[in-house]
């Protein structure tokens, strides 16, 4: 296997491998839908193994050792695991990543595999398109839109109705197509050396397309396909760290995300005075420095950078949340899950992200572009800032009433005690 694909799938485990302690916390602690049960909404778990042979009606969550799935799923399966085994009838997409993956299911939208071994059983039926990447790829099943398959060992069988390219089979690489596969479109080959197609396949069109042996020293400027892929899984691990910070706070984040929505311009003012106050904090560390290597004790000056810090990574991790939940409540009217909300709105901004880093590869419009971006960047830094320190505040004040009243409770239930006791007396 090349160096490549090894980074590519220790890093794939690696996401996982974290993902897993976002589950421990955010999970609903149940990892298994018998058959004959119906789970309502999402199913959101994890544990050592995870079995669904039921019904879910929403979209299937979780990360585990070994995954298996011989049920329903009305939505989408977004999976990272040791081991999965994806059988019955997905209505949605299927998104995985994992040590080995073998698929027997009827997906009715796309199936997004990343895996050291992809096997995709003759039983299997993907109703749109098919995107394969891992060190063995083996497909055999029915796929009705395109595929695309990025592999160092590649073995293609089954019917696939649209096209199918084969990406950047480098030397050493192997590919292979089983007597009686069909491909109803065009096949198309990238790799260092041409490939003949066999006489006992069917195949529409075919294009070779010769690409250029990888070098060790080849450094590309541009935007490539490992950075972006690289940007899916930090969304997707920002995305199930979002959803354990909503379990454990659900009102906080939704109610900074309404405030979005209702204050647009308020939102905006509180985050430039956060940005404000953050540059003015880091000046005041500087001479807090100074007089504490002068006059007063360090620990002055190390309590006053931690609090600084952690004002810092609060607003720099958490501050796209409250956007991605405003934009989600947006684009679906309130009608999906919060989940499925934070999940829309995260993606829109990674997508408009993706989008501008492959504009700048364009050398037209490439300082344009920089500008956009580092504008996009800003604005959802101070939106989101400034929704949660507004948050935050209105907390803090309403913790303030509430132990007020209780203090003021306390005294008339102490003055009442006091006064029946006199009356006794």
């Amino acid at each position: 296997m090349k160096k490549g694909w090894i980074v590519l799938v220790s890093s794939v485990l690696m996401v996982f491998i974290l993902a897993g302690s976002v589950f421990a916390f955010a999970s609903d602690g149940n990892p298994i839908i018998r058959a004959g049960e119906t789970h309502k909404g999402d199913f959101i778990t994890g544990g050592n193994t995870v079995i669904n042979d039921g019904i879910i009606l929403g979209d299937f969550i979780a990360g585990a050792q070994m995954l298996k799935n011989s049920g329903e799923v009305e939505g989408d399966l977004i999976a990272g695991s040791a081991e999965i085994n994806i059988d019955g009838h997905i209505m949605g997409s299927v998104r995985t990543g994992s040590n080995t993956v073998s698929i027997s299911a009827v997906i009715d939208r796309n199936a997004m595999i990343f895996a050291s071994n992809v096997v995709i059983n003759e039983d299997a039926e993907i109703g749109r398109n098919a995107y394969l990447f891992g060190g063995i790829v083996s497909s055999y099943g029915r796929v009705s839109g395109d595929t695309i398959i990025y592999g160092g060992d590649v073995t293609l069988g089954g019917i696939y109705e649209g096209d199918v390219k084969i990406n950047d089979m480098q030397e050493g690489s192997v590919f292979r197509m089983n007597p009686g596969t069909v491909i109803k479109g065009k096949l198309i080959y990238k790799g260092v050396t041409r490939y003949e197609v066999p006489s006992d396949v069917q195949v529409g069109e075919y294009e070779f397309i010769q690409i250029e042996p990888v070098s060790k020293g080849e450094i590309d400027n541009r935007i490539s396909f490992w950075n972006i892929i690289k940007t899916i899984f930090t969304m997707l691990v920002y995305y199930l760290f979002a959803l354990l910070l909503y379990k454990l706070f659900p009102r906080f984040f939704l109610r900074s995300g309404d405030f979005i929505e209702a204050k647009p311009l308020s939102a905006a003012g509180i985050g430039i005075a956060t940005l404000g106050t953050l540059v003015a904090g880091s000046l005041s560390l500087v001479l807090l420095l100074i007089l504490a290597i002068i006059l007063v004790k360090g620990s002055v000056f190390f309590f006053g950078l931690l609090l600084f810090i952690f004002v810092m990574v609060v607003t720099v991790l958490f501050a796209d949340i409250p956007v991605s939940i405003w934009l989600g409540n947006v684009i679906t009217s309130r009608k999906y899950s919060v989940a499925g909300r934070l999940a829309i709105g995260i993606g829109s901004i990674t997508i408009l992200k993706i989008v501008l880093n492959l504009l700048k590869t364009i050398s037209l419009v490439a300082p344009v572009i920089g500008v956009v971006s580092f504008i996009l960047n800003v604005a959802i830094w101070v939106f989101g800032t400034g929704a949660i320190i507004k948050i935050i505040f209105e907390t803090g004040k309403a913790a303030n009433l509430q132990a007020e009243a209780e203090a003021e409770s306390e005294e008339m239930i102490a003055e009442t005690s006091s006064y029946t006791n006199d009356y006794i007396e």
